[in-house]
């Protein structure tokens, strides 16, 4: 009989649907064990779990997700863990990956409203929306001169570093309103990637000289980290402008700190820190052409909802004895 671990909100909420699955197991009828609310798991309990469920709920002021994942530490038997979000770079996600725990997660549940913020981060800074925000606080009426107005929106060229879900939901929005997409990724792209051209990341470099735009929606691995260094942003044109919402470490901070200041670069959205939360003394609080929110680009009212019925998908797999479809790799 498989034992999953799970919140009292996804144990309440979705009774009827663990009872069906649990019906349909191969190793038996399916118990449901539940974190007691306000308390612990003795060591008893947390050595029954074979499944665990870390599901959005627990990531809020009333719940202590480090209670949760204590009891799973303290289970021998965990199999798999399922995560109800994207990102997998925190250190918990590796600690059960190096027990041979299973891992996936719910990845693509955020894409559209972080893409959405993407897009709303571009028409910002391309509009000036943060000058009139300013004046508006200022009371000051100043409509901008002329010759400082931008050019067309139409025709510019945005570069997708990492043509994931969110990435792949930014090309489609940009090229509804006229931009030339290029994306960067190891795979070459097809036609449902819905994409102008694709570039492997050894053409990086060849690529951010023709970028206007640079969104960054990579994950952060070994690999990725610090990608976007000195060098790389010395290659983009004067004025372009950087939009991250992928892991701040991807970006060399001070080197882009020190471009938008000087004006080599025209602005930046940036959702995303090298650290979190942004240092009080940091420069890009105030520098007027950028844009910072704090790492909170994907809140929909959605989301949550996304994340769990991707769960049970892969918990009818794993119930029949296969492996999840959406194991994470390792890094």
């Amino acid at each position: 009989m498989p034992v999953l671990f799970v919140s009292q909100q996804v144990a309440e909420r979705y009774v009827g649907d663990l009872e069906r699955l649990g019906k349909q197991s191969a190793a038996g009828p399916l118990e449901v064990l539940v974190l007691p609310t306000g308390g612990t798991l003795d060591d008893a309990a947390a050595a029954t779990i074979d499944a665990a469920f870390v599901s959005v709920d627990m990531v809020n002021p009333t719940m202590d997700i480090r209670t949760f994942l204590d009891a799973m530490q303290r289970a021998p038997n965990l199999r798999w863990m399922h995560i109800g979000w994207a990102g997998t770079d925190s250190p918990f996600v590796q600690q059960f990956m190096d027990r041979n725990v299973t891992v996936s997660n719910s990845s693509g549940v955020t894409s559209e409203p972080i893409a959405l913020s993407v897009i709303g981060g571009m028409l910002a800074l391309y509009r000036g929306f943060p000058r009139w925000f300013d004046l508006q606080r200022r009371h000051i009426w100043e409509q901008s001169p002329q010759p400082d107005a931008p050019p067309d929106l139409r025709g510019q060229t945005l570069v997708v570093l990492g043509l994931g879900a969110i990435g792949g939901h930014v090309a489609r929005f940009a090229r509804a309103l006229g931009l030339y997409v290029i994306g960067v990724r190891r795979t070459p792209a097809t036609a449902a990637d819905d994409i102008d051209e694709w570039a492997p990341p050894e053409k990086l470099l060849d690529v951010l000289a023709r970028t206007d735009w640079l969104v960054v929606t990579l994950p952060s691995t070994a690999a990725t980290r610090q990608l976007i260094d000195a060098a790389a942003i010395a290659a983009m044109p004067r004025g372009a402008r950087i939009i991250n919402v992928a892991r701040g470490a991807i970006i060399d901070e001070k080197a882009m700190v020190e471009a938008l200041v000087e004006g080599h670069l025209g602005g930046a959205y940036l959702d995303v820190f090298e650290t979190e939360p942004l240092p009080v003394d940091s420069p890009l609080w105030n520098l007027p052409n950028v844009i910072v929110s704090p790492h909170d680009s994907h809140p929909s009212k959605g989301n949550n909802a996304r994340a769990e019925a991707i769960f049970f998908e892969e918990l009818g797999i794993w119930l029949s004895g296969r492996q999840p479809s959406r194991v994470v790799q390792e890094r």
